[in-house]
């Protein structure tokens, strides 16, 4: 069993699918709130550079950091094949520092789960607090345990890159409330020319309800929420969450 991450092709593909509502949204909230030029945006847990490498052609200054070594490998190529420049760095969501202070960092889709207790999560915060420039922006999305609204689990999608097929099947495995455990399987099904392959992967996520999402943020002082989106980014029209949503992004800005 492989670690879809280890498979940074295979991964930017299939992530690389359908983004547009999301990279737009970034960049029009960064553009909205952030009054400079060039402004100067981190990317926890960047992986491949599916957003980070566009948004460097919309003119930020980009930073990225990741846990994953393959990963860095392929996106350190992917801007020197384009002829981009971008810091990227090896570091985690819990412990990551930077003298550098951000005009904005986003965080979506799901990243922000990997940390799988309340304290790490707290100190995600805290240090996202410390790296950003007072009244910037932090964009977190994450999906939502909603109380009584059914939850997927199988989502399947199929992106194409060239002559590279890669269909993707996303399970939950195992959900458990009481530990706050999501697990899933993800597999991987490739198809280049006239040869296929598979590959499976395992991995957990820590569960938020609104009621346990909305706890943490309150133990942030330096950060408020000035508005909330759902999974259509459409920035012109933020909503209220209630005990059935199932994905919020939130605008956190920096007190």
């Amino acid at each position: 069993m492989r670690n879809w991450y280890d498979l940074p092709t295979y991964y930017d593909v299939s992530f690389s699918y359908d983004m547009a509502d999301e990279l737009a949204f970034i960049n029009n909230v960064f553009r909205k709130f952030i009054k400079s030029d060039k402004p100067k945006i981190l990317e926890p847990a960047c992986g491949t550079g599916r957003l980070l490498i566009p948004l460097i052609k919309k003119g930020f200054d980009c930073t990225g950091f990741d846990l994953n070594k393959n990963a860095l490998t392929y996106l350190k190529h992917k801007l020197e094949k384009n002829s981009l420049h971008a810091n990227i760095k090896y570091d985690d969501m819990i412990n990551f520092s930077s003298r550098k202070k951000y005009d904005g960092i986003y965080c979506t889709v799901d990243t922000f789960r990997h940390i799988l207790s309340e304290k790490s999560a707290i100190q995600h915060l805290e240090n996202i607090t410390k790296v950003l420039k007072k009244n910037g922006i932090y964009i977190l999305g994450l999906h939502l345990i909603p109380k009584k609204k059914k939850v997927d689990k199988v989502i399947k999608w199929t992106s194409k890159r060239g002559r590279l097929t890669v269909k993707t099947i996303m399970s939950m495995i195992k959900l458990d409330k009481k530990k706050r455990r999501e697990t899933l399987e993800v597999q991987l099904k490739i198809k280049r020319d006239k040869s296929t392959d598979s590959y499976t992967s395992k991995y957990s996520l820590r569960t938020y309800t609104l009621e346990q999402l909305l706890s943490t943020l309150d133990k942030i002082i330096d950060l408020e929420i000035i508005n909330i989106y759902d999974e259509y980014y459409n920035i012109s029209k933020p909503i209220t969450l209630n005990s059935n949503s199932d994905y919020a992004v939130l605008l956190l800005r920096k007190k």
